[in-house]
């Protein structure tokens, strides 16, 4: 039987193995995870399985990379159509709100169900991160005195905004995660343009498709 190719990317995206696969991680958790009952949800034999997705735990990091790419497509789309910061970083905090209502089993798979799979997944989550953090850090150019920011400062806020959605995921956190953006976008703010522009962020709306 000729050799399929690899299933990767957008393809993967939307393959039902990808769903399939952390429908499965999140029942039974990523070490009792089987590949048989992910090709029976998914649609997939299992040498096929093995052939373009590899290992479980090469599939896994290849549906988080390729969950990843989809939410670095729509966030960056979104940050790059406002041209000033933090009107940009404000964008892509509510697209990423977007994101996690039309795909809130990958926020949970990329929050918790990663994290058995080894280091690969581990890699790839930090570098989603520091993506993150770079287009926080963008705001240096905007600060008054950008030798004043710590350099600490984009992790930090990435940090606080991981945590808000763990605790989403995991079920342990009362707010919405539109009511959270106004307060992490004052946090992200306040080391690069001060108090004033700190509490300015908690009085704006929301873009009404997520007003609530």
């Amino acid at each position: 039987m000729a050799a399929s190719s690899v299933l990767e990317g957008p393809e993967l995206f939307a393959h039902p193995v990808s769903g399939a696969l952390i429908a499965v991680v999140r029942e039974r958790s990523y070490e009792d995870a089987e590949v048989a009952e992910i090709c029976a949800r998914g649609g997939m034999e299992p040498w096929e399985f093995a052939e373009r997705l590899g290992t479980k735990a090469e599939a896994t990091v290849a549906v988080f990379e390729a969950y990843i790419d989809d939410f670095r497509r729509r966030v960056g789309t979104a940050y790059e159509a406002e041209s000033d910061w933090p009107d940009n970083l404000r964008a892509a905090s509510y697209e990423t709100v977007r994101w996690i209502r039309a795909y809130p089993e990958a926020a949970w798979f990329g929050m918790v169900g990663v994290l058995g799979a080894g280091d690969m997944a581990l890699v790839a989550r930090e570098e989603l991160f520091r993506w993150c953090a770079g287009l926080i850090d963008a705001g240096r150019r905007a600060a008054p005195d950008p030798e004043a920011v710590p350099a600490s400062a984009s992790m930090v806020a990435v940090g606080a905004a991981v945590e808000v959605v763990r605790r989403q995921q995991e079920g342990t956190f009362g707010g919405t995660a539109i009511e959270t953006v106004p307060e992490l976008m004052s946090a992200a703010v306040r080391p690069y343009l001060g108090e004033m522009a700190a509490q300015a962020e908690l009085r704006v709306p929301p873009p009404a498709d997520l007003a609530e």
